[in-house]
């Protein structure tokens, strides 16, 4: 008779969750459009941060969680009101503890079996995709203004930056922040590895099978399908699989 309790309580407390969030957007005129996958586990209640920027706005958020995902400890949904907000997991999703979905009226869309692990930041004001068994080590970083795509199979590195925008910076008096942005959407192939402490950054485009070494930052263009690139700013280096030239 015991086994029961645990998952009575774990739908108990699901559904009061739901409640509280439900009434939280609704006092902000936000629309909540929410389907809850089987199966789904929370270790613990995700946290509802609303940007209040203005207090007329109201928008909607559409959430998804797809069967037999896992979301860690402290999972934080921070969301703009006055936008369309689309966060979608697919089956079987793993999210670690402190993992932080910001949407600023954009869309985060997780393929099946994604695992973002602790201390994650996946920020989208855009379309941000993410494709099927992409692992996402720990504190990486991806913000979306337009679009970024990380294809199937790709395997993201601790402390990896990915960002489709910057701010002009042109050496003047004007404020960083206040100088227009620069957007050009990112594309990583499948099965692309990024090792650690890299950066992608705005108009990046990695092919199928691409490595990218630690440290590297790459800049706007094309990198070639099985390519390493590397260094600060990364170049390609060499084609892997190819064959070493023979020694002088």
């Amino acid at each position: 008779m015991v086994g029961p309790i645990p998952h009575a309580v774990r739908t108990l407390r699901l559904r009061l969750w739901t409640l509280e969030l439900r009434a939280r957007l609704r006092r902000h005129g936000v629309r909540l459009d929410l389907r809850i996958g089987d199966d789904v586990r929370f270790a613990g209640r995700p946290q509802l941060d609303l940007d209040l920027h203005d207090a007329t706005a109201s928008g909607s958020l559409v959430l998804r969680i797809g069967a037999r995902s896992r979301i860690g400890r402290d999972l934080v949904l921070d969301v703009r009101p006055g936008g369309e907000n689309v966060a979608e997991l697919g089956e079987g999703c793993l999210l670690g503890d402190h993992v932080r979905l910001q949407l600023r009226g954009g869309a985060i869309r997780l393929g099946d079996n994604v695992n973002v692990r602790d201390f994650c930041e996946l920020k989208s004001g855009g379309e941000l995709t993410v494709g099927a068994h992409v692992v996402c080590a720990r504190n990486v970083t991806v913000h979306c203004v337009e679009r970024v795509t990380l294809g199937a199979y790709a395997a993201i590195a601790e402390r990896v930056t990915i960002t489709d925008s910057d701010h002009g910076a042109d050496g003047s008096g004007s404020w960083v922040l206040a100088q227009p942005l620069r957007v050009d959407p990112v594309a990583v192939g499948d099965n692309v590895l990024v090792a650690t402490n890299a950066v992608l950054l705005r108009g990046v485009r990695l092919g199928a099978n691409a490595v990218v070494a630690a440290g590297a930052v790459v800049t706007a263009g094309e990198v070639p399908a099985g390519w390493l690139v590397a260094g600060v700013p990364a170049k390609a280096v060499k084609a892997l699989g190819a064959p070493e030239p023979p020694a002088p």
